[in-house]
């Protein structure tokens, strides 16, 4: 993991790698949480630690922890450059979207093709 040299720079190295851990093991488990993965805090800390599966889980659900994690440590990375590039938010993308799927107009790791839009839904529940 590419840590940022001023993070917790007075602590010893080790000490250092098992706090981060911690936070990227900590931070992986809420995101995918909040987003359906069923693994727990620590089935999503064996996984990234180990780098094995765990029976009965999803193979999506393990393929979306290491994708996190991986972004995790690209932001890492990200913290100390003077500027972010294009590839740069691509490569986050690309982490991030585990399931490839092919879209022209949700490319992965490249621009949309296709326009953001919102619906309003007015008090008395009409568009």
């Amino acid at each position: 993991m590419g840590l940022p040299k001023y993070f917790f720079s007075d602590l010893d190295n080790d000490i250092k790698a098992i706090l981060f851990a911690q936070i990227r093991n900590l931070w992986t488990h809420t995101s995918t949480a909040l987003e359906g993965n069923s693994l727990t805090l620590g089935e999503t800390a064996f996984v990234l630690e180990e780098g094995l599966t765990v029976a009965g889980k999803p193979l999506r659900d393990h393929q979306e922890v290491f994708g996190h994690a991986q972004a995790i440590d690209i932001v890492y990375g990200l913290i100390a450059a003077e500027q972010i590039q294009k590839a740069d938010l691509f490569a986050l993308h690309r982490a991030i979207l585990t399931e490839v799927i092919l879209d022209i107009y949700k490319p992965v790791g490249d621009w949309k093709k296709e326009p953001n839009y919102t619906n309003y839904i007015g008090v008395d529940a009409r568009r």
